[in-house]
């Protein structure tokens, strides 16, 4: 067993100041950068685990949705599937469809009829010309706050067999991907802001 409280000898009272300062740097660059700038943070280790865990729960493809400026709006910033060009860049609206709810209420989500909801918006399947007919969707947090949402689903192909749906334990896998992500992210940021990783 890891005795964790030989962490305490990391920590230094001198610091304290220095975290807040630091904290207020990144949460400026943050609020000013744009989705696009901002999803540099997601190296290839980061969308390996995303990559993964769409795969693993049987995802057709996932979708990591970053919060604009404004936070009128959420923008695909990364797209697992064939049709990444065509989902990259598009903005869904903080207040309709299921991915700003989730972003509102900071709940994961799981659902296997989803064209059948009201709160559905599809939109981006009639852009895409795809059918989605399953998805998890869980809060994306990293430099000390929600920023976004993480999302997979299932698609249906015409002619093809319905989707199998997704789980509970799914969701929980999602929250886990999103989670080691985060720490990877933060880990990063902290990094370069005090200059130890030029990239």
């Amino acid at each position: 067993m890891i005795n964790r409280n030989r962490l305490k000898l990391l920590t230094n009272p001198e610091f304290t100041l220095l975290g807040t300062e630091v904290e207020q740097h990144i949460e400026s660059w943050i609020t000013t950068s744009n989705p696009a700038e901002t999803a540099g943070l997601l190296d290839e280790v980061c969308l390996g685990v995303l990559s993964r865990v769409y795969k693993r729960i049987g995802g057709s493809e996932g979708t990591v949705w970053l919060a604009s400026p404004e936070s009128d709006a959420l923008v695909a910033v990364f797209n697992s599937g064939p049709n990444a060009d065509d989902i990259v860049g598009f903005r869904q609206p903080v207040g309709s469809g299921i991915i700003s709810m989730v972003y509102a209420q900071q709940q994961p989500y799981c659902e296997n009829e989803i064209s059948s909801k009201a709160g559905h918006d599809d939109t981006l399947d009639r852009q895409t010309h795809q059918s989605t007919r399953a998805m998890v969707a869980v809060p994306f947090y990293f430099a000390f706050g929600l920023r976004g949402v993480i999302s997979c689903v299932q698609l249906h192909e015409p002619g093809g067999p319905e989707p199998s749906g997704f789980e509970s334990s799914d969701v929980e896998k999602m929250v886990r991907a999103g989670n080691n992500v985060e720490r990877l992210v933060n880990g990063k940021l902290l990094s370069v802001a005090l200059g130890f990783d030029e990239n």
